[in-house]
């Protein structure tokens, strides 16, 4: 049940990205809500639209019009925690590809739900 319930927690976290929905963020994902980006910078919001509203911000020169989950793999650390390894692609919305890139989530059992808590990545 864990791992299928994360699967579905990754699944939906991009689906509420594509539809530009913060509130369906903050129901796939714990917050305070922390990342890691490339350049080994530490970024941490506290609710789905501060998360949003910085993912936005981020994506905007690239003219981001989707992402598309591409591979998932799950390691069980505990039954209550999961690492996720996400390789996704962000695409323009005509389709042409923006970049391809890895993250490692942390998907946590916290108040009754999974959420991802945090992590790590290259996008």
């Amino acid at each position: 049940m864990g791992e299928l319930a994360v699967t579905n927690t990754i699944e939906r976290y991009f689906f509420s990205l594509n539809a530009k929905d913060p509130q369906g963020i903050s129901v796939v994902c714990h917050f305070p809500h922390f990342r890691v980006m490339g350049n080994n910078n530490v970024y941490e919001w506290k609710t789905g639209d501060d998360l949003f509203l910085w993912f936005q911000n981020h994506v905007s020169d690239d003219g981001w019009g989707y992402s598309e989950l591409g591979e998932l793999s799950l390691e069980k650390f505990s039954d209550t925690k999961y690492h996720a390894l996400v390789r996704f692609g962000r695409y323009q919305a005509d389709g042409t590809i923006i970049g391809l890139y890895k993250s490692l989530y942390i998907v946590i059992f916290k108040d009754g739900r999974w959420g991802i808590t945090g992590g790590s990545g290259s996008g």
